[in-house]
């Protein structure tokens, strides 16, 4: 049981306006050693890095991008419309991919 958590990039955690064209390649790899889920994260903040990663990795983790916004409206009222406003591009990005991609999942 568990999954395989693959990190995306060196260096600190945080958003990145691209990601290394071999995340894919790598997971290919990965799945030639394990039948367990892979996750991609470690950089992803943007809906169409998280379509593009959702094609071939079986979860998709976006972390800081949202860890910054809570950062930034903590203490506004609209906080929770203002996250999900973040989301939904993701998720529909996310399902996007998944089409375009995966086509099971082994979880």
């Amino acid at each position: 049981e568990g999954f395989i958590y693959y990190v995306s990039q060196e260096g600190v955690t945080g958003e990145r306006e691209t990601l290394s064209q071999t995340i894919g390649e790598h997971v290919a790899i990965i799945r030639e050693e394990t039948d367990l889920p892979v996750a991609v994260g470690f950089g992803i903040s943007t809906a169409a890095q998280a379509g593009q990663v959702a094609s071939f990795a079986d979860a998709v983790v976006v972390g800081s991008a949202i860890v910054r916004r809570i950062g930034k409206f903590g203490q506004d009222e609209e906080l929770p419309r203002r996250i999900q406003e973040f989301v939904e591009p993701l998720v529909r990005a996310v399902k996007a991919g998944r089409r375009n991609g995966l086509k099971s999942v082994s979880w």
